[in-house]
């Protein structure tokens, strides 16, 4: 369980300095549609992240539980404005959503490698206070 923690974060870290580098380059190059890649690509990875997550049996952060309430409403809202699209009341419920995650969701991003590093770094020590109780005299050596 602790090697998913830390395999997951240096993940999580490694897509979002990736991402976020080329997305900075194509800005810098005047293509603004580039900047949609930072929303799937790190959005996507997250997502999968934190619902593999969400099955382990830990505490929880308030962190990781806002997270899951402001970025899972994102991928069913454009699947719905792709189904329901025609209906104008729905279609407006689902652009609402999808908007205002337009602003916050590079902050969650942010937000979710945060938790996900007190995470590693907390079941980190944990695991090395537990192993080093299980071994007799360990502190003698």
């Amino acid at each position: 369980m602790t090697n998913f923690f830390k395999y997951d974060f240096y993940v999580q870290l490694i897509v979002f300095i990736i991402t976020s580098s080329v997305v900075l380059i194509g800005l810098i190059n005047n293509n603004e549609k580039i900047i949609y890649l930072f929303y799937f690509i790190v959005g996507i990875s997250q997502s999968i992240s934190y619902l593999v997550r969400y099955f382990y049996v830990y505490n929880k952060s308030l962190l990781f539980k806002v997270y899951g309430y402001l970025i899972l409403p994102i991928f069913p809202s454009i699947l719905g404005l792709a189904v329901f699209g025609s209906i104008n009341f729905i279609a407006f419920i689902f652009i609402v959503i999808i908007v205002l995650s337009f602003f916050y969701s590079p902050i969650m991003a942010i937000l979710y490698l945060v938790d996900s590093y007190l995470v590693f770094k907390n079941k980190n020590l944990k695991i090395n206070s537990y192993e080093n109780a299980k071994k007799p005299h360990a502190h003698l050596r």
